[in-house]
C-alpha cells in the first residue's frame, strides 16, 4: 500500500514537472533567441548562441534612428496604470451599488452587465472608432485611458460577488451610527476588498500591458505614442530590416513586468481565490 502510494506520488511529481517544463520552455527559448545573431536565429536547430549578444538589448533600447525604447515603455506604463486605476475604482463603486444599495432596476442593470461579457470586443470596435473619431481622439491615448474609468462588465461581476459575501450586519451597524452609503463603502467594505481588487488589477494589468489591437487602431502611425507592443510589431514586420532577435529581446522586456507583478502580488491573488468560495 505504501509502495503504491509512493508510486502515485512519484507519477504526480513527474506530470507536474513535465507541465512546468512545457510552460518554461518557450520562455527559455525566447531569452536564448534574444541573445543570438541574426544568422543563428534563422538556424532552427541551434538553440544556444555561440556567444551571448547583449548588444541586441542595447540596439533595441538605444537605436541609432527613431525613438528610444524607453519612450514606448513609458507610453505602455501610462496607459496600463490609468487602465488599472480606472477599472478598479469604477468597478468597485458600481459593484458596491449593485450588491449593497437597494434601488429599482438594479437586477436588470446587472443582467445587462453579465450579458455584455459574452459580447466580443470586435463587435463594438467600429462604433467606438466612430465615436472617438467625432470626438477627435484618434491618434491620442484617450481612447485607451478614458473607457476604463467607466467600469467594465467583468470587473463589476467579479467584485459584486465579493461584496455579497460580506455580512449585511456591518451595513446595519454603520447605519445606526449615522453613516451614509459612501462612508460604508469607504470605511467598511473597501478594506475588506483589497485582495479581490488586487486580483482585478493584476488581470487588467496583464490585459492592458500586452494589448495590441486597440492601440493599433486608435493610435495609428504616430510612433511617438506607440506602446512597446506596437514597436515590437514594427520590428517584426520590417520588410528590408527584419531583426527577429531584437523582437525576442523586446518580448523579454515586455513580459518581465507581468511576471514580477504576479510574483509580488500572488499572495493577494491566492487570498481572493480562497475567499471567493466562502460565503459570509
Amino acid at each position: 500500500m505504501i509502495n503504491k502510494r509512493n508510486g502515485w506520488e512519484i507519477a504526480s511529481v513527474i506530470v507536474l514537472l513535465a507541465g512546468a517544463a512545457s510552460m518554461l520552455l518557450p520562455f527559455i527559448w525566447m531569452i536564448l533567441a534574444s541573445l543570438k545573431t541574426n544568422s543563428e536565429f534563422l538556424n532552427a536547430f541551434k538553440w544556444l548562441p555561440a556567444k551571448a549578444q547583449w548588444e541586441n538589448y542595447r540596439v533595441l533600447l538605444f537605436p541609432e534612428k527613431g525613438h528610444s525604447f524607453f519612450l514606448y515603455f513609458y507610453n505602455t506604463f501610462k496607459i496600463t496604470a490609468f487602465g488599472v486605476i480606472g477599472t478598479v475604482l469604477s468597478c468597485s463603486l458600481v459593484a458596491f451599488a449593485l450588491a449593497r444599495i437597494p434601488f429599482p432596476g438594479k437586477e436588470l442593470i446587472f443582467g445587462f452587465a453579465v450579458i455584455s461579457i459574452f459580447l466580443p470586443s470586435q463587435v463594438t470596435m467600429i462604433p467606438q472608432f466612430i465615436i472617438f473619431k467625432h470626438m477627435g481622439w484618434l491618434g491620442t491615448h484617450y481612447p485607451l485611458i478614458v473607457p476604463p474609468f467607466l467600469a467594465t462588465a467583468f470587473g463589476i461581476v467579479l467584485l459584486r460577488q465579493f461584496y455579497r459575501s460580506i455580512p449585511k450586519d456591518f451595513d446595519e451597524a454603520a447605519k445606526m451610527d449615522g453613516a451614509g452609503w459612501f462612508r460604508i463603502y469607504w470605511n467598511i467594505h473597501l478594506p475588506l476588498m483589497i485582495s479581490p481588487m488586487v486580483t482585478l488589477g493584476i488581470l487588467v494589468f496583464q490585459e492592458k500591458w500586452g494589448e495590441i489591437l486597440f492601440p493599433m487602431i486608435f493610435i495609428g502611425k504616430n510612433s511617438e505614442l506607440w506602446t512597446m507592443v506596437l514597436r515590437i510589431l514594427d520590428i517584426s514586420t520590417g520588410q528590408y530590416n527584419s531583426r527577429p532577435e531584437l523582437e525576442m529581446a523586446g518580448n523579454v522586456i515586455l513580459v518581465m513586468p507581468v511576471i514580477l507583478l504576479f510574483i509580488f502580488a500572488q499572495k493577494y491573488f491566492a487570498q481572493s481565490v480562497v475567499s471567493s468560495g466562502v460565503k459570509g
